[in-house]
């Protein structure tokens, strides 16, 4: 009996069908890496929006004034004695000291938003209300009294919105800004209201 063995054009039809093969399973494995790739992108980037955006509640619930604001920058204070009508306690409470401020700052050549606290948390040094604070958180980050914590990076963008400068009066910040590409380049709003929000002695 005579064999008849495969000829060359049945070969090259199955090392095409081979190769298109492959090349399906190739793009749709690819397919699937580009997507979980995407996926823990937008999960990354959701639980760093969330770190963010709780650190900053925190604050908020416990801030007292808005010290200051600007485009790059917002001053908090956050005082850290309970208050119980005491003549004593009532004057610490009404005190701005050093370790109750808390400076978010937008670096934007970073692209980087950071929180600044006084390196010494013990510290009492006391402030007017009246004190130009962007020269001060200057002049403590040149004698190194500051200490810095990122709170979100890779921003492409991001700025505070300055509804009022007053600080006896604005009750209210907001940041927002965007991921950069690498980071899913989602829209970032951080911010809000003061809920316990108080009048310094000193204001009109």
């Amino acid at each position: 009996m005579s064999r008849r063995g495969f000829t060359l054009i049945e070969l090259c039809i199955a090392v095409v069908i081979t190769v298109i093969a492959a090349g399906a399973v190739a793009g749709t494995l690819r397919a699937v890496t580009e997507a979980m790739q995407e996926q823990d992108r937008v999960a990354d980037a959701s639980a760093r929006l969330a770190r963010a955006d709780a650190r900053m509640a925190d604050h908020l619930e416990r801030a007292r004034l808005i010290l200051h604001q600007d485009a790059d920058e917002v001053l908090l204070w956050l005082p850290t004695e309970p208050f119980d009508s005491s003549a004593t306690n009532t004057s610490e409470y009404d005190t701005i000291h050093l370790n109750e401020l808390a400076w978010y700052v937008m670096d934007s050549e970073a692209g980087t938003l950071m929180l600044r606290c006084a390196s010494n948390r013990s510290s009492r040094t006391a402030y007017p209300l009246s004190t130009d604070w962007d020269n001060l958180r200057t002049t403590l980050q040149v004698q190194a009294q500051l200490t810095s914590t990122t709170v979100l990076e890779g921003l492409a963008q991001g700025a505070f919105e300055v509804e009022d400068a007053d600080a006896c009066s604005v009750r209210r910040f907001t940041f927002t800004g965007a991921l950069d590409e690498e980071r899913g380049g989602f829209e970032v709003r951080l911010g809000g209201r003061l809920p316990n929000g108080q009048r310094h002695p000193d204001c009109p």
